[in-house]
């Protein structure tokens, strides 16, 4: 490095890195303000992420362009040759310079969100050592990655484009989720949460990645005495715009072939009752306990079902479905099954069980439907209430007392339907359904039969697509409400909380019965490392017993989000006053899912009186 070439950069540049640390500090200040409307994201150093994303793209492409880009595109580089300094003297400089101006807006957030974390919880110095590797590892690879396209010169434009292109293939044509990869998993679900892990299989393809650009990026300069670099700053030619323009057309082209060879075939359910709609067919096959005549009369019903919401979203197409019977799953336990090499919704359950509910399973599989029809994209949280709802209505259309009963219940506590997953583990999935169904109901009657198709086809059918591009276009509901009636989303759930005012106002007597039950769970340590769990149901004096109860647990995987219904194991349990014990082990650091249900006859559905993850300790 060369202190007179650092005074240089700075008399050259000191106005627009002033600029950026100023930006930057307002946003600093814009998180801090708001920090109360983040604080459901569970840690302050969520916030973290914001600068972290902005300073390893738009930072570094900044940055790049003042020190790189713009001295070999007003050849001022040729002044910096003429001095007695080496070019790698010169490179180091600019990349040392580099990422100081990057790195310091990173420390000062990190530095401040470290002594408003402080006020409220433990913060240790691994922690922010950590939280520091997983931030500053994306802003140097993104650094040195806009340094190179910067050396570059005429070509760092088709650079980009040929990026772009890349991920959309990778996305399309593959099964590489980039989102679980490199610096995007860095920048993870778990990036504010994970204290003791160091995510050494992130963290050294990144920084093997940005020594290589590094390298590429000395060989650029030193090249031939840097006489390749400044070539590459010179105008694009009329000639190679147009060979770079085919070659981005035939990229396109030879993508889109591949994306139509890739196509898989419909799933194909051999020997079994099939029924077709549109161009699609539901398939039941029959099994011990359920005849090939039941099958056939369920695969009929499936299709005109089908073929009647298909026509209400005004879906264009829909999978291909394929019903398995299965003995070992509960009545009220449906399970989807996954598939490799084929297409369509295939879904078991006990269909052979005397409590099978055909209303539940349709509801199940209408909204693996829209899931499959759209791709995932109604899986996004914030309208997963509205998938749950509006498949659990369609389903019950014309048992409006009973889903009226469940939503009495299901709102006996208070709910968040932005935190629907949280909503949907506490209530379990009949439940959760018919508070969600209740939601539907009160929004078909405040738009009316028209607007609310409308509102539900551009939701639930007409996805704009995946990724970022379909995240940015998606409507949301906010703004469809303004659209069809200028009502908003606070509006519809102050509507929404006096409908299930009235439900529990109408049944009571589920809730009395519930509000004696008091479920515990109690951790004895057997050894240093060793627990066993007990579990008891108690009832208040003059209050009915239940015949028995369910626990049901799954131990938790690092950052499960949900938790199937069918990853559940199940025990089964009659109240007493010394309690059951769960037969296995817990180990401490374990985490558990732990969820206390009793069934209702008169709802047809469990209720879940306690849900809980809990750490061993």
């Amino acid at each position: 490095m060369s202190r007179a070439l650092l005074l240089k950069e700075w008399r050259e540049h000191r106005g627009s890195w002033l600029l950026l640390n100023l930006l930057f500090g307002i946003l600093l200040l814009l998180m801090l303000v708001t920090e109360e409307h983040h604080a459901e994201k569970g840690s302050p150093f969520e916030l973290l992420r914001v600068p972290t994303l902005l300073l390893c793209s738009v930072g570094a492409l900044f940055a790049a362009h003042r020190l790189v880009v713009r001295e070999y595109g007003q050849r001022t580089q040729l002044f910096l040759a003429a001095l007695p300094l080496s070019r790698t003297r010169i490179l180091v400089t600019k990349l040392v310079l580099g990422v100081a101006v990057l790195l310091l807006p990173l420390a000062l957030s990190l530095l401040v969100l470290w002594s408003r974390a402080r006020e409220h919880e433990e913060v240790s110095a691994r922690f922010v050592l950590l939280l520091a590797l997983r931030a500053g590892t994306p802003v140097l690879l993104g650094w040195s990655f806009f340094a190179l396209a910067g050396l570059l010169g005429r070509y760092r434009n088709p650079l980009y484009i040929f990026l772009v292109i890349a991920a959309f293939a990778a996305d399309h044509l593959t099964e590489l989720d980039l989102s679980k990869t490199g610096p995007f998993a860095l920048l993870g679900a778990d990036f504010a949460f994970e204290r003791h892990r160091i995510p050494w299989d992130d963290l050294f393809p990144c920084w093997a990645l940005t020594a290589a650009v590094g390298a590429l990026c000395f060989g650029l300069v030193l090249y031939r005495d840097g006489t390749l670099a400044e070539l590459f700053s010179q105008r694009m030619s009329h000639r190679e715009k147009v060979f770079i323009a085919c070659v981005m057309v035939g990229l396109f082209t030879v993508i889109s072939m591949m994306d139509e060879a890739k196509k898989r075939q419909p799933f194909a359910l051999h020997e079994a009752e099939k029924a077709g709609v549109k161009e699609s067919a539901v398939q039941v096959a029959s099994g011990v306990g359920f005849p090939r005549e039941q099958a056939r009369r369920m695969a009929e019903r499936l299709a005109e079902d089908l073929l009647a919401l298909s026509d209400y979203l005004g879906l264009e197409r829909l999978p291909a479905v394929a019903v398995l019977p299965i003995r070992e799953l509960d009545a009220d336990v449906f399970q989807r099954a996954k598939l490799e090499k084929a297409d369509g919704v295939v879904v078991r359950a006990n269909l052979a069980a005397p409590d099978f509910d055909p209303r539940a399973f349709e509801a199940f599989l209408f909204r693996e439907v829209l899931i499959e029809a759209s791709e995932g994209v109604v899986l996004r949280e914030e309208r997963q209430w509205l998938l749950d709802g509006f498949t659990t209505w369609w389903a019950h259309r014309d048992e409006e007392e009973r889903l009226s009963m469940r939503a009495a219940v299901a709102s006996r506590e208070d709910f968040d339907s932005r935190g629907w997953l949280t909503t949907r583990e506490r209530l379990g999935p009949c439940l959760s359904g018919a508070l969600a169904a209740r939601g539907v109901q009160v929004l078909h009657e405040q738009l009316g039969e028209q607007s609310f198709r409308a509102v539900m086809r551009r939701i639930l059918a007409g996805p704009p697509g995946t990724g970022l591009w379909g995240l940015w276009n998606e409507p949301r509901l906010a703004s469809l409400l303004r659209e069809r009636g200028g009502s908003s989303e606070d509006e519809l759930a102050r509507l929404w909380r006096e409908a299930l005012r009235g439900d529990r106002e109408t049944h009571p007597k589920e809730l009395e019965r519930l509000a004696g039950m008091r479920p515990a769970l109690t951790l004895v340590a057997e050894s240093a490392e060793t627990f066993r769990l007990e579990h008891t149901l108690q009832t208040e004096e003059g209050r009915e017993h239940p015949a028995r109860y369910a626990l049901l647990h799954h131990e938790l995987k690092p950052f499960e989000h949900e938790v199937a219904p069918h990853e559940l194991s199940r025990q089964d349990t009659v109240p007493s006053p010394g309690g059951a014990r769960l037969p296995r082990g817990l180990a401490r650091g374990d985490r558990w899912l732990f969820v206390v249900q009793v069934e209702s006859e008169t709802l047809g559905c469990p209720i879940r009186l306690l849900a809980e993850r809990r750490e061993i300790r």
